[in-house]
């Protein structure tokens, strides 16, 4: 019985190894194109988070800018 366990193990194991051994190569041209299009979309996806982040900090700095400047304005006025 374990000499058909065993058996039966080593030809299971064999079809594995054949089974992944036959895979056909990718053509250069189609890899180039596959990491072209994930490049992009990498690309894309950070540009459009950096454009999110500079709108958001442009808008905090320039109030934070604004607001200094305006009790600038209003201390020079008290001082009058």
């Amino acid at each position: 019985m374990r000499k058909i366990i065993l058996s039966a193990g080593i030809l299971l194991s064999l079809a594995v190894l054949q089974s992944c051994g036959g895979e056909a190569q990718m053509d250069p041209m189609a890899v180039q194109a596959k990491v072209d299009s994930l490049a992009a979309s990498k690309i894309e996806e950070a540009t459009a988070k950096a454009t999110t982040d500079c709108e958001t900090r442009m808008t905090t700095e320039v109030k934070a800018m604004a607001d200094s400047l305006l009790q600038a304005k209003q201390a020079i006025q008290a001082a009058q």
